[in-house]
């Protein structure tokens, strides 16, 4: 009877061991899975608009955030910077408080070309989110693009 109880107690231990140990292999792999959306801003300061569709969406997606203030005239690229930079709190604490990792980049150049770069550099970009809100019938619309749209242009 003792031998039956043991190699019961046993099973459960080593039942428990195998979930623990699945659980901790499944963060791991799902931390090395985890896409990004890329939000693109041609000016200094997001919109209200798009920091919350893009947090909303970050949060239902499992992805993080990366900012990009994009400066396509290339002027002052030096004071484009800093005030981007002086701009991006709001943003990043709110996606800090959604429970979302966040980063913030400041790029001169053509749209296309940045991002294509982006992507080079970073595979896990799996959509674009553009910061021009677009005006349709009374209905505002924030044009999120995928990688393979972006591809296909």
């Amino acid at each position: 009877m003792m031998a039956l109880i043991k190699r019961l107690v046993g099973t459960r231990g080593a039942t428990a061991e195998s979930v623990q140990q699945s659980n901790e292999t499944q963060a791991v792999r799902s931390e090395r899975t985890r896409c990004k959306i890329l939000v693109v801003c041609k000016g200094y300061a997001f919109s209200d608009g798009v920091m919350d569709y893009a947090i909303d969406m970050a949060a239902k997606t499992r992805s993080d955030l990366v900012a990009l203030n994009l400066d396509t005239t290339g002027r002052d690229f030096d004071g484009f910077q800093a005030r981007a930079k002086e701009n991006i709190d709001r943003f990043s604490d709110r996606a800090t408080t959604a429970g979302l990792l966040f980063s913030h980049e400041v790029r001169h150049g053509d749209e296309e070309t940045v991002i294509g770069t982006m992507h080079q550099e970073d595979a896990r970009f799996r959509y674009v989110m553009d910061d021009t809100v677009v005006t349709c019938k009374n209905r505002k619309v924030i044009p999120v693009y995928t990688r393979a749209t972006l591809r296909a242009k």
